[in-house]
């Protein structure tokens, strides 16, 4: 497993002993949060990538194993004392802390559909008003139509003797929660934020509901559900986001960065803007017994220069894998000449990063071409392929 990783546990906002079911979960949430073909915002893109990589990982059994000494490794110093210790700095004593735990978990196992687990942790006042059932009910409803992708908790004060609803409590927590959210029923993303409360309720910290009759917004969002695409045409939306992304490094597969490609070329045409494509073709050194050096970690290897590049990279280029051992990337706004040097200079990055060099010593050919004004994505990276000694 080559260095330098980014915490995949924290990507994917899973705890580094969650189980595998856990994991699955988040990663599917949050590819509907953050797809391309689901989300335009400017940033999808790149979190997307890292969220196909940390998954293919740590949603990997071997993989996770062998990533997971690396983590522990690098977080040895994180006991869980110290852990404790550097979190509770933030609030002002343990059980505000702990407060803070108890809210989180709340919001986990509501991302991870844990309902049960959910209900078990609302006041004893709440559990009396509200039966598990209309608990239930409700929060199926709340999902049908919001998705929950992503949360941030901050704490923002205590309360000492106060109510919340008919209920008086001695101490009560209050946090600001902002949420991200895909709606299903416009396949737009919104972000929100809101306030909840944590209280000492009977000796033990209780999240508040706030409600004691959860019917009339329940009948809401059934309404709001009823307006949402056929779940086989969601299913089919989402099958074919994910088949444009490749599953061993999280960049497009050549299927999606042809389609991009297309797009990018009528954009030029249209506007007479400049474009050019480029191609990193990688041939493996032979070790002395004539295989090939790092075949065994191939995937690994493309993977971590697939990273490598995207860090590279303009905002505005697209990085594509066209093949086992090539790379293509798009250039808008680039002449040829342009592109020549920017394919040079991360031919140079490439070679002189340490990691490529122990672990995947290889020839990196380069080439860059710029597409004819009739369109022609594919045939043009094909013309490339052959340049760099991937096609015959």
């Amino acid at each position: 497993m080559l260095n330098r990783e980014p915490d995949y546990y924290n990507i994917l906002q899973v705890h580094h002993d969650a189980e595998k079911d856990v994991i699955e979960a988040a990663y599917k949430c949050l590819s509907k949060m953050y797809h391309p073909d689901l989300n335009r915002a400017p940033l999808a893109s790149e979190r997307m990538k890292e969220i196909n990589m940390a998954y293919r990982v740590i949603g990997n059994e071997a993989l996770r194993e062998e990533y997971h000494r690396t983590w522990l490794q690098r977080n040895a110093w994180k006991t869980l004392s110290e852990r404790e210790t550097v979190g509770r700095r933030a609030f002002e004593n343990k059980e505000a802390y702990d407060a803070y735990g108890m809210l989180d978990s709340f919001f986990r196992e509501t991302m991870n559909e844990k309902w049960e687990d959910a209900y078990r942790r609302l006041t004893r006042s709440d559990r009396e008003s509200v039966g598990f059932d209309a608990f239930l009910d409700w929060k199926r409803a709340v999902h049908a139509v919001y998705r929950l992708g992503n949360y941030h908790i901050s704490y923002f004060r205590k309360y000492s003797d106060c109510r919340y609803g008919d209920k008086a409590y001695s101490k009560i927590y209050h946090f600001i929660v902002r949420v991200t959210e895909l709606q299903q029923v416009t396949g737009r993303i919104v972000e929100s934020s809101s306030h909840k409360y944590v209280a000492v309720d009977g000796g033990a910290l209780r999240v508040c509901l706030g409600s004691n009759d959860l019917r009339p917004v329940t009948e809401k969002f059934r309404k709001l559900a009823r307006m949402i695409p056929g779940t086989s045409d969601l299913d089919s939306l989402y099958a074919k986001a994910i088949g444009k992304i490749d599953a061993g490094t999280g960049v497009l597969t050549r299927e999606g960065w042809i389609e991009e490609a297309e797009r990018e070329i009528h954009r030029s045409n249209r506007y007479g803007s400049r474009l050019c494509f480029g191609v990193f073709g990688f041939a493996p050194q032979l070790s002395e017994d004539g295989a090939l050096h790092g075949e065994e970690t191939l995937e690994n290897n493309i993977a971590y220069i697939s990273a490598f590049l995207s860090k590279h990279i303009r905002k505005t280029d697209i990085l594509g894998r066209c093949s086992d051992l090539a790379l293509a990337l798009l250039f808008p706004e680039t002449t040829p000449r342009d592109g020549k040097r920017a394919l040079e200079k991360l031919a140079r990055l490439l070679e002189g990063d340490s990691g490529v060099r122990a672990n995947f010593p290889c020839r990196i050919s380069a080439a860059v071409k710029r597409p004819p004004a009739n369109g022609g994505a594919a045939e043009t990276l094909n013309a490339l392929l052959k340049k760099v000694g991937i096609l015959n």
